[in-house]
């Protein structure tokens, strides 16, 4: 079966699924739809095998790998119920209800679980005390005066990260031809909801945004092939992890790291990370007059539950008084 071939088969059977899931709840199906997109993708990149021939093995890598990509310990639950689910009704209606004609060799969910993985049962960031605490203005600016080198690299990477509320992962996949400097204006693609989204940054970034784009970048030996705003000398784009150590190495060199708990290989979890400056930017979104629902949209998220439980509880913004203010009296 040629990769195309098996691309349209994969599709076919993931929309048949779609529609079958749509008959019980339209959130799930989207939920599930994308969890099962991207066990695809990461299969179509990372290995040589296919939706029908992979096993237990392929699936726990994929669970590792969205743990490593630090994915939360929910999520990767949801992904092997939507990918088990899946396996499960093209069992049941192959060659039926739009699903393909499909041998599956063995249900890769069969054998594997998400529970295996070093660090499924650990204490989140999220749980501990303090442990997703977003940044005050004065951490900030420590940050990105404390940038390890290329300084002027790594200080775009944290302001940008600060301005528009990026995650890691839709950072190091802009694209040149995504970012608009007149109405400083990027679209962004989301890998964690396979969607696009437009995020905006500020005219204090475009002397940093103008010298990267202009001078250190097109010293990279990959620049002239490379369609990705962070290239780097070897790769086209730049690797996730390069963010994160950005950002570590700027909290440790500014004396504002902490250590939330210990995992169970005994390595040091940090308060301060990448997804740190999103929390950041969320917050002081809303500490400054921003509607929840405008943050919603600009975060990527699908539930304005999800912006609520995560972004409210370090607010400063008194909600009560906000409505007492501006509520309608009549």
């Amino acid at each position: 079966m040629s990769k195309q071939t098996n691309k349209s088969i994969a599709e076919r059977a993931i929309k048949a699924h779609y529609s079958y899931k749509q008959t019980q709840s339209e959130d799930t199906a989207r939920e599930y739809r994308r969890h099962i997109r991207r066990f695809h993708k990461y299969l179509n990149e990372n290995t040589d095998v296919t939706l029908w021939d992979c096993h237990s093995g392929h699936a726990e890598d994929y669970y590792q790998w969205m743990f490593d990509d630090e994915y939360a310990p929910s999520s990767i639950r949801v992904a092997h119920a939507a990918l088990g689910d899946f396996y499960k009704q093209i069992d049941k209606f192959a060659g039926r209800r739009g699903f393909p004609e499909v041998s599956v060799e063995q249900d890769p969910t069969e054998y594997a679980t998400p529970e295996r993985i070093n660090g499924m049962h650990t204490e989140s960031k999220k749980d501990a005390e303090g442990g997703d605490k977003p940044l005050t203005k004065e951490e900030v600016r420590k940050l990105v005066d404390n940038v390890p080198a290329p300084t002027t690299r790594n200080e775009l990477i944290v302001r940008l990260l600060y301005q528009t509320g990026m995650r890691r992962s839709e950072l190091v996949r802009v694209k040149l031809d995504k970012i608009d400097r007149d109405s400083r204006e990027i679209t962004v693609y989301g890998k964690k909801t396979d969607e696009s989204r437009k995020v905006w940054y500020q005219a204090s970034l475009d002397t940093l945004l103008n010298l990267w784009i202009n001078g250190d970048r097109k010293a990279k030996l990959t620049a002239d092939e490379s369609p990705y705003l962070f290239c780097t000398s070897r790769s086209e784009r730049m690797d996730e992890q390069v963010v994160t150590d950005v950002v570590t190495t700027a909290a440790e060199n500014a004396g504002i790291q902490e250590t939330i708990y210990q995992n169970r290989q005994g390595q040091n979890i940090n308060r301060i990370g990448a997804h740190t400056l999103r929390k950041t930017f969320g917050v002081h979104f809303i500490n400054d007059g921003g509607d929840i629902s405008f943050l919603m949209d600009i975060l990527g998220h699908k539930n304005i539950e999800t912006t609520k439980e995560n972004y409210l509880k370090y607010s400063t913004k008194d909600l009560e008084n906000s409505v007492r203010r501006h509520g309608p009296s009549l």
